[in-house]
């Protein structure tokens, strides 16, 4: 690689990220590295976002999670390459995160030779797993299958669903999504509807009971 490739690292952890940031522009290869601890923020300013060539972020933050970050790249269309770094190993985040869009997942123990390689892996065009974990993901993306018994939702009603299970209030989904707040609102009380329900614990609720989200 020989043009400088900017890389964005996201984590509330400052230390992690600062670390991580001279790790990788240490490394010998041109990486340009800029780190955040607001993934929320980052949403409000789209042209900046897409500018860096590669986002690596971690799953478990406040305000903003990584699967809610995914989720704004996956609605908005943003085409930036976005991999997880993530301090959890738990199959089914890893899966859930892949199917959102993730291109790859780091675990936060891994050697500095392994982010090294993972990130240059990445900005080559290549997903990226562990090599335990070669073999044991499918990397189907959400878009691939539909779910079944989400036949009755719309696609939007489903990503509202989603980032209401992750705590998300109505201007955050707004600004994941890239729509207006009274729209989410719209989508909100469509749901309510549709569920029989009157707040959005139920209205979650249900939904999981139901394997929709």
């Amino acid at each position: 690689m020989n043009a400088t490739k900017k890389i964005l690292v996201i984590d509330d952890h400052h230390l992690f990220a600062e670390g991580l940031a001279m790790i990788l522009e240490s490394s010998g290869n041109q990486f340009e590295v800029e780190t955040s601890n607001n993934a929320q923020y980052l949403l409000t300013d789209l042209d900046k976002l897409k500018g860096f060539d590669l986002v690596l972020i971690d799953l478990h933050m406040p305000n903003l999670s990584g699967f809610s970050f995914l989720s704004a790249v996956n609605a908005q269309s943003l085409a930036i390459v976005v991999a997880v770094i993530s301090g959890s190993d738990k199959r089914v985040e890893i899966e859930r995160a892949i199917s959102l869009g993730a291109q790859g997942f780091i675990p936060k123990d891994s050697s500095s030779k392994e982010f090294i390689n993972a990130s240059s892996q990445l900005l080559q065009g290549k997903r990226y797993l562990p090599l335990a974990w070669d073999g044991e993901i499918d990397w189907k993306s959400g878009d691939d299958e539909s779910i079944p018994d989400s036949e009755a939702l719309t696609e939007r009603q489903h990503q509202v669903l989603e980032l209401m299970r992750d705590g998300l209030q109505n201007k955050q989904i707004a600004l994941v999504l890239g729509i207006k707040p009274s729209s989410v609102k719209g989508h909100v009380e469509r749901l309510f509807t549709k569920f029989s329900v009157n707040n959005r614990t139920s209205c979650v609720q249900i939904a999981q009971e139901q394997k929709l989200i």
